[in-house]
């Protein structure tokens, strides 16, 4: 697991498939910005059991609060083989949780997690909707550099929408131990 002030980042248990199914499967979960799409049960259980939803090209963390309630979710994934780095994603599942601080540190607490855990990786890539300004936002406070542009990169509900490409490098990341004052006694 991994602590922040505000929350716990940790792998999925086989007791969380459930009330995760629950949650990534219902509308009220979903943003204009997230895919919408329904996730099969027996998908999401065979893969829990092949691999704990942590594969090297595609890895998944709850995010819960103190008390272990579900927050949301940060997400790896490898989108092109010439890129040294995978692209983040985040969400917080209810609306009541939003704009709380929570995705801004567990997208740290990741960010660091996954430099520290794989020495290949060069960068992180985020892309954001360009409407999407509150994650503009918060990616930024986590310390993500603007790239560029995708245009019309997207189509959804009819209308075009481009992306925002937003980087973090090795480098420009804080050290884990830093960021969850695990930092060795000397």
């Amino acid at each position: 697991m991994i602590r922040g002030e505000k929350v716990i980042l940790r792998t999925f248990r086989e007791r969380d498939l459930d009330p995760y199914v629950e949650i990534v499967n219902d509308s009220a979960s979903l943003t204009p910005y997230w895919p919408a799409f329904l996730q099969s049960e027996p998908n999401l259980r065979k893969e829990f059991s092949e691999s704990g939803f942590l594969k090297e090209d595609y890895k998944v963390l709850l995010v819960t609060d103190k008390e272990g309630a579900f927050i949301g979710e940060v997400t790896s994934f490898k989108t092109s083989p010439n890129l040294q780095g995978p692209e983040v994603a985040y969400r917080i599942f209810r609306e009541e949780n939003r704009r709380k601080g929570y995705a801004t540190e567990a997208l740290r607490l990741f960010s660091a997690y996954l430099f520290r855990s794989e020495a290949n990786i060069l960068r992180l890539t985020a892309m954001i909707r360009t409407d999407n300004a509150a994650s503009i936002s918060l990616i930024q406070k986590c310390g993500y550099q603007k790239e560029g542009t995708l245009r019309n990169a997207e189509m959804h509900s009819g209308v075009p929408h481009s992306y925002e490409v937003f980087s973090l490098l090795r480098d420009e990341c804080p050290k884990l131990e830093e960021l969850t004052n695990d930092a060795p006694s000397g």
